[in-house]
């Protein structure tokens, strides 16, 4: 007997979003399996970061469905109808979609290691002394071996970003939701930063990640999603969608990326 196909760990179906009167995400549908890393590319204001916002609920959805493995994320149906889960569900849903965010959002008054603690104790209920053994394991295999009692403001913006990669890591989610994580940096770091999330993807975990590095979303990407107007207008493997580049708009869009322009 043939397996039933795996549930994708991300079901996103339908979901729409508006602020105000300008609707910012017009019925996007998009699955994504276990081990699958999803690169999200378009134009400024296309919708990309409130999607990603949408599949943890720190962006609340009008409509759809946003589900992390099969959990509607969001809300829950009872007999008065669709109803927004209280916070309690939702810090308890969260974490299984870790975010690492542009600007990087550490605790000022943390150290780094303490950074990453935070999350283990208070939502997965780890000790102090287990939670300071993982954050020590995962700031030392992102090479920050030296920098465990280190505050933010003595490190890099690359550093800074390592860190919040091994806080979202480090809570072992069902997917990282990776938000335009090098634009805040200056160039000569953002290969560090890049480099672990290279890593990551070769260890087989499930991330999507929205980015304007385009080299880099060729390379490590399984899939990669152009958005444009709210929508999604292409869900192709790499090669689709840089070599082939089957829609005008797409085109039009990696023409301001030189390494990308191919006169047709």
């Amino acid at each position: 007997m043939t397996a039933a196909p795996a549930e994708p760990v991300i079901r996103i179906a339908g979901i729409t979003k508006s602020f105000g009167s300008h609707q910012v995400l017009k019925g996007i549908d998009l699955a994504v399996g276990k081990g699958e890393v999803v690169a999200i590319i378009g134009p400024s204001g296309s919708g990309k970061t409130t999607l990603l916002r949408c599949i943890n609920f720190l962006e609340e959805y009008d409509g759809g469905s946003a589900r992390i493995d099969g959990v509607e994320v969001g809300y829950k149906d009872t007999a008065d109808g669709r109803r927004r889960r209280s916070d309690r569900e939702l810090a308890r849903i969260r974490v299984e979609a870790a975010m690492v965010f542009q600007q990087f959002n550490l605790f000022p008054h943390l150290t780094a290691a303490q950074n990453v603690m935070l999350g283990l104790v208070k939502s997965r209920g780890k000790s102090k002394g287990e939670a300071r053994q993982i954050a020590e394991k995962w700031l030392t295999r992102v090479g920050l071996a030296a920098k465990f009692d280190a505050l933010p403001s003595q490190l890099s913006g690359g550093q800074q970003q390592r860190v919040g990669i091994t806080r979202a890591v480090a809570m072992e989610p069902k997917v990282l939701l990776l938000d335009e994580i090098t634009s805040a940096l200056d160039p000569e770091l953002v290969g560090e930063v890049l480099a672990v999330v290279q890593e990551l993807a070769a260890e087989g975990r499930t991330m999507i990640l929205v980015t304007h590095e385009m080299a880099f979303a060729r390379e490590v990407a399984d899939r990669v999603v152009f958005t444009d107007q709210g929508r999604i207008v292409i869900d192709a493997p790499p090669a689709t969608v840089f070599d082939d580049q089957p829609n005008e708009r797409l085109r039009s869009f990696l023409s301001r990326f030189a390494a990308f322009h191919r006169p047709r």
